[in-house]
């Protein structure tokens, strides 16, 4: 019998996982940075309630029953660029805890002014990241990502699809593009919140998705602090407050039942 000579390679890469979703910034991102010179504070907590709960790889911290907390902070450079990083803390339920990580990233968007010139219905941006999580919580180290941000919001509505790929830079699946999307659709109510969903995706490299039973698939019900429109014309809130309960819709999804909370503030 016959073999293709790039049989092994696909072997190979069908039998890797998928890289496991961010699991301490679980956020959609829109295309709102800080204006230059200002400065913002975000702090990101989630908590796994229920979840796997052997080690994902040899070394690992399973997920269940896991707290993460991330403070970001970010400034504006100028009116399409914000800089930003993250500061990753975790605690198990065995009292085990400590550092988690950071990230550095660089935020660029189309602005506002711009938009409005060219009479674009739609924002735009790309955020980039780069950064380092213990092995134990993340197999590979060192790993970068590219989230790419376009959506649509109206005075009810806001819509988000972040489609985001990156890849290692260490570790057994370096240099392995994974396609983890995300989105969010969020209806402001004009009563001061906004009700929606957010969904999360981890499919696989682009090499050749894995199976859907081997996905990670998370869908949230999240409820967000929003201003009725003609507050936010008069003076908007520096403040930000975004809550979420979240369920894994395959096994492979690490988190099976997940509570997050972010909540910032501009300066």
């Amino acid at each position: 019998m016959s073999h293709h000579p790039l049989a092994p390679l696909a072997l190979l890469l069908a039998a890797a996982p998928a890289g496991a979703l961010d699991r301490f910034e679980i956020q959609v991102y829109d295309a709102e940075i800080n204006a230059p010179g200002r400065f913002g504070l975000e702090l990101h907590l989630n908590y796994t309630v229920s979840g796997i709960e052997e080690p994902e790889w040899p070394g690992a911290i399973p997920p269940d029953r896991l707290g993460r907390i991330t403070l970001e902070p970010a400034v504006g450079v100028t009116e399409w660029l914000e800089l930003g990083g993250y500061a990753q803390l975790y605690a198990g339920p065995g009292g085990e805890g400590g550092f988690g990580g950071f990230k550095l990233r660089a935020k660029l968007v189309l602005p506002e002014r711009v938009r409005s010139e060219l009479g674009w219905p739609v924002f735009l941006g790309l955020n980039v990241e780069v950064g380092k999580v213990p092995t134990s919580l993340e197999q590979d180290g060192w790993a970068n990502e590219f989230r790419p941000i376009v959506g649509f919001r109206s005075r009810s509505w806001l819509l988000s699809v972040n489609p985001i790929f990156g890849y290692a830079l260490t570790g057994p699946h370096r240099f392995q593009a994974e396609f983890e999307p995300c989105a969010k659709v969020a209806w402001n109510t004009q009563r001061g919140v906004a009700l929606g969903a957010e969904y999360y995706g981890g499919l696989g490299p682009f090499s050749g998705f894995l199976p859907v039973e081997q996905q990670e698939h998370l869908l949230f019900a999240v409820l967000d602090w929003a201003q009725p429109e003609r507050e936010a014309e008069v003076a908007p809130s520096p403040w930000e407050l975004n809550l979420g309960v979240g369920f894994g819709l395959t096994e492979a999804t690490g988190q099976h039942l997940v509570v997050k909370a972010i909540v910032g503030r501009s300066f």
